[in-house]
């Protein structure tokens, strides 16, 4: 995985995350969304065989940011909900971009959503 293009960045707490167009092995066209520190996304768009874009989470590296908050569950869903509107806008514009006229997998609409919100929301504080 390369990461290709850089498209927006954003300061929610205490990471920056960041969105690229990224190219994936042969050659393919993806989508992640990065914690600045990171070589690997936090969440990676991609098309699958059947040219639907699925969407990945990398559940250790929500993990993380979960045991390095140091801020109170009131404080945590803000952020969370601010990484949430980050991740909408990211999905636009990678349906823009990437994925035009694709059928894509949201993270709004899929299962990891409530995980990730548990994980983080519910850890420590």
């Amino acid at each position: 995985m390369k990461k290709i293009i850089f498209v927006d960045s954003s300061p929610i707490g205490l990471f920056t995350f960041q969105t690229y167009i990224l190219e994936l092995c042969n050659f393919n066209v993806g989508f992640g969304i990065f914690i600045e520190i990171f070589d690997n996304p936090l969440i990676l768009f991609e098309k699958d065989a059947s040219d639907v874009v699925r969407l990945s989470i990398d559940e250790s590296l929500v993990q993380y940011i979960a045991t390095k908050s140091i801020s109170s569950r009131t404080e945590r869903l803000q952020y969370f909900n601010q990484l949430m509107e980050f991740v909408k806008s990211s999905e636009e514009l990678a349906s823009k971009m990437v994925f035009k006229e694709k059928k894509m997998e949201y993270l709004a609409d899929s299962k990891y959503l409530v995980r990730m919100k548990n994980i983080y929301v519910n850890a420590g504080g």
